[in-house]
């Protein structure tokens, strides 16, 4: 199994933000700088930025509302090392920085694989697992929405 599923529309949507099978990316600069403030990431963020760093992947035009990710943990969330520390905590693993889900949502990934967004106050799961991340971001799930109001992320 990939890091991403084997959902054609999901490898579709890879494919136009400029991803490739092999895909390496250098992520010295992302470890040095947030590693700076605090972050200690874990091997799964590790393979994750190396492989899909720097893309912006889009959801179907179909999907209502439109979603994207854009990975670059660093742009998203250098300054937000104390909130991955709160989100730690309250799921009870480490949480790694991710990118933007939406343009405006900060994103981390957890050791397992878990993938959630946030906002002050607002934090969505995004999904159990990298790849279910990504289905979800560019399928959607037709399905209520996955908001979930925090008093922990104020």
């Amino acid at each position: 199994m990939t890091l991403w599923g084997n959902d054609p529309s999901v490898r579709e949507a890879l494919l136009r933000a400029g991803w490739s099978e092999g895909r390496r990316i250098d992520i010295s600069r992302w470890v040095e700088m947030l590693g700076s403030v605090g972050y200690d990431p874990h091997p799964l963020a590790l393979r994750i930025w190396t492989e899909f760093g720097g893309l912006t992947i889009l959801s179907v035009q179909d999907r209502e509302p439109a979603s994207s990710l854009h990975v670059d943990p660093v742009d998203a969330c250098v300054d937000s090392f104390e909130e991955s520390v709160r989100i730690g905590g309250r799921y009870g693993e480490d949480f790694s920085p991710l990118g933007m889900w939406s343009v405006q949502f900060r994103s981390y990934m957890s050791a397992s694989g878990k993938v959630v967004a946030v906002t002050v106050g607002t934090i969505w799961e995004l999904g159990t697992s990298f790849s279910e991340a990504l289905d979800y971001v560019v399928k959607g799930d037709g399905g209520e929405s996955r908001a979930q109001s925090v008093d922990w992320l104020t």
